[in-house]
């Protein structure tokens, strides 16, 4: 079958057009795919703040345990008080987090070791916007790598109500040009408010009729708008039982990784959830503030697991991630610095359990410049697999601009696709068109 040359594609397109009652149809919006995925919901867990890793899977054995005990004596965490992991006598799990060691323990987790960018960076601004951006550095880039994940993706359904969620209080550089992407810590709020609220229901039945009769841009925006909300205001909230008995924790990462299974189960075309969630940055008072904060993760993510697993095995794929991670050794408050290499998580019933990637040693010749882990693996690995062997989308290239040489790491389950590098994508013929 011949390619279609793109000229006389646009020729023959014409107005782009709203057709049926799910929403829009962009044609060659986000995908030509109007079926099902058949890919993951990804959850991706952001630690604002800079997440000491070191405290959250300390070395339990061997010479990098005698080093961290000599390094930080006020703070390590003793090997006879982690929580074992099976497979290892080298690394723990904080004693608080007995949620993620049993993840760990029942083949649910993998976890991997040094990950960070590629350059070191100790600014939360700087490392978190590098993260967010999908960029190794100082970059112009206009997007975030969840918007062009988006931008590359052919099977998102273009008339898809809801593909992307922030459930936090304020925006993230990840979904930086991403008009589709909802920001919203609490979705009961998301409802028209304008005039009496008498009215409402009445305002925003008339609205939606209005802006569904007109082929414009920007009311095709608001027709997608006005329709995702009357969709999530029909969801009753209040009455929700998650699966499997799981109990989320009366915390603000409880209350977003609930919101997130609750619009997943509510079909309502959910693909990516960006959930950030602050707090780690322990110069001071470390011990005390750690454990309140490694308690409610680990709590938030077993229950969010159990919760999903009951009624969608295999069908999501979370990922924990920290801008960095802290120095090796304790501050003169025994809490901790600004560092760089950091483990992340990956939870889900597709991971391959275990450790993966390599711990670079705590010796004074193994850290970076004396005073941090070094990173050994460059987080765009771990990304790069989930997202195409989980995902489905294989340009790179696109949604990590500069990036070019893949290394997989084996942490999760799925086809293995060739990667596609070429940063000059194009979003609308990504599908297969002649020049």
């Amino acid at each position: 079958m011949k390619k279609m040359n793109r000229r006389n594609f646009i020729k023959g397109s014409g107005m782009l057009t709203l057709a049926g009652m799910g929403g829009l149809q962009l044609g060659f919006a986000k995908g030509m795919n109007k079926g099902g995925t058949g890919k993951d919901l990804l959850v991706y867990v952001f630690l604002n703040g800079g997440m000491d890793g070191l405290h959250m899977v300390p070395p339990r054995s061997g010479a990098d345990y005698s080093h961290y005990a000599n390094l930080r004596p006020s703070l390590y965490i003793p090997s006879n008080t982690s929580l074992p992991l099976n497979g290892t006598s080298a690394f723990g799990m904080h004693p608080q987090a007995s949620g993620l060691a049993q993840l760990f323990n029942n083949d649910k987790m993998a976890i991997v070791h040094a990950t960070g960018l590629i350059e070191s960076n100790r600014s939360h601004f700087e490392a978190t916007r590098y993260l967010e951006l999908g960029v190794a550095g100082a970059s112009g880039a206009s997007s975030g790598w969840l918007t062009r994940y988006f931008q590359s993706s052919i099977s998102t359904p273009s008339n898809a109500i809801l593909p992307s969620l922030v459930p936090s209080y304020s925006n993230s550089d990840a979904v930086l040009g991403d008009a589709a992407s909802l920001v919203l810590a609490n979705p009961q709020d998301f409802a028209l408010q304008a005039g009496h609220y008498s009215w409402e229901d009445e305002v925003q039945a008339t609205l939606t009729e209005i802006n569904s009769q007109v082929n414009s841009l920007e009311r095709m925006s608001a027709y997608q708008t006005l329709n995702a909300s009357s969709i999530i205001q029909s969801i009753d909230w209040d009455s929700y039982t998650p699966g499997n008995g799981a109990s989320y924790p009366n915390s603000f990462i409880g209350e977003q990784l609930q919101t997130v299974a609750q619009l997943y189960k509510a079909n309502v075309d959910l693909e990516v959830a960006y959930v950030p969630t602050g707090g780690w940055d322990t110069h001071n008072n470390q011990t005390s503030v750690f454990n309140g904060l490694a308690g409610d993760l680990s709590s938030a993510l077993y229950a969010f697991y159990q919760d999903l697993t009951a009624s969608h095995e295999g069908q999501f794929t979370v990922v924990v991630q920290s801008e960095f991670g802290r120095r090796a050794y304790q501050n003169s408050d025994n809490s901790t610095d600004h560092g760089y290499g950091n483990p992340m998580f990956i939870i889900g019933d597709e991971v391959v359990p275990g450790f993966h990637g390599q711990f670079p040693g705590l010796d004074a010749s193994e850290l970076f410049e004396g005073d941090d882990v070094d990173v050994t693996v460059d987080y765009r690995d771990v990304v790069s697999e989930i997202i195409m062997k989980r995902m489905g989308n294989r340009y790179l290239g696109h949604i990590f601009p500069g990036y070019s040489d893949y290394t997989e790491l084996g942490v999760v389950n799925g086809p293995n696709l060739t990667p596609i590098y070429d940063d000059s994508f194009d979003v609308i013929f990504k599908a297969g068109f002649d020049d």
